[in-house]
């Protein structure tokens, strides 16, 4: 509906979308789009599990996708540097400051690789950031995220990869494709 499109290998496999809600904070006994909030996700381990989306370590890809209706009172507050650090990562250069500045933070490491601003046109703009983090000193793990907000910043357009930095390197190619099929039209 909100025509948010991607394309992943289908070796993937799909996490079951009550539970990803559950772990981010929607009600699990009342349907997700009712929260204003239409989400999916895949991964490629064997057994598609939350915790390679959202725990400290991630061996292989995983992927979320979601569109977020934004409510009328918080569409101004939507930034650049909101939507790098959306997802609870601080990517931002105030984000970094701020957990630097909080010993309890879970992160450590961070490396930018790419940050990039989108202006694709069609009632869209956006920010595409890759970049590194080790969580409660694991392994490096790369995140590789694109949010859109469209003009009136009445939704936000969500994708979501992760993996070790090592599956990260050895499936580059895999990963870029997954992104590079993430397609935001907002409705004429």
């Amino acid at each position: 509906e909100d025509r948010t499109y991607l394309r992943v290998p289908n070796s993937w496999r799909p996490i079951d979308t009550t539970e990803l809600g559950a772990a981010i904070g929607l009600d699990p006994t009342v349907d997700a789009n009712a929260q204003g909030f239409w989400l999916a996700a895949y991964d490629a381990a064997a057994d598609p599990s939350t915790a390679h989306l959202l725990g400290p370590h991630s061996a292989d890809p995983a992927v979320f996708v979601g569109v977020q209706d934004i409510p009328p009172e918080y569409r101004g507050q939507v930034s650049l540097d909101l939507m790098r650090d959306f997802f609870g990562r601080p990517v931002s250069e105030m984000g970094r400051q701020r957990a630097a500045a909080n010993p309890a933070s879970p992160f450590s490491g961070f490396g930018l690789i790419s940050d990039e601003v989108l202006t694709p046109g069609d009632g869209i703009r956006g920010v595409h950031s890759v970049y590194q983090y080790r969580i409660q000193g694991g392994p490096a793990q790369v995140f590789d995220q694109t949010l859109y907000v469209n003009d009136d910043a009445s939704k936000l357009f969500m994708l979501y990869v992760r993996c070790s930095a090592q599956c990260y390197d050895q499936r580059q190619q895999e990963i870029a494709s997954v992104v590079s099929s993430f397609t935001v039209r907002e409705n004429p």
